[in-house]
């Protein structure tokens, strides 16, 4: 049995509208959902604040296992734990090889550059999302301010 690890990436604006960021994990136990887990491991109450966005982003494998990476918006209390800054050459990563399409290692600085991107989609797309980006207009802001993509990376990005 391969060892399912969740990650969760929580977002926050700082007063002075800068994006910062900080990681919550664990392992997946038996018989609990993926989305459950990272909704407890971001702290979050049920039921949910309004406007709050779970959503699933990436995958990777590790030795042995798996990590699912979720991106939380907004950290429901950014006061929790190390908050840092958005890295200003935060980037994703893309294999060379479209046969073998994990890059040989993907550091969380990488997944926060996709979840950055894939949210930047789904806030444009996605209608239960608009109605939480209208909620928290700083924060979504910020976020949409991010090439909006699926997956991968776009040609002269």
């Amino acid at each position: 049995m391969h060892k399912v690890q969740i990650e969760v990436i929580l977002l926050s604006i700082s007063d002075d509208t800068q994006l910062s960021w900080r990681v919550a994990c664990g392992d997946l136990p038996a018989g609990c959902r993926p989305d459950a887990r990272a909704r407890e491991l971001a702290g979050l109450s049920a039921p949910v604040p309004t406007a709050t966005v779970v959503h699933s982003t990436s995958w990777r494998p590790t030795r042995g296992g798996l990590i699912l990476t979720y991106a939380v918006a907004p950290d429901p209390d950014p006061a929790e734990g190390a908050v840092s800054a958005i890295p200003p050459d935060t980037h994703i990563l893309c294999a060379t090889d479209a046969a073998a399409p994990t890059p040989a290692a993907v550091a969380v600085e990488h997944v926060l550059a996709h979840a950055l991107r894939h949210l930047s989609l789904v806030a444009r797309t996605t209608p239960a999302v608009m109605a939480a980006a209208d909620a928290y207009p700083r924060l979504w802001h910020a976020v949409v301010a991010h090439t909006p993509d699926v997956a991968g990376q776009l040609v002269g990005s």
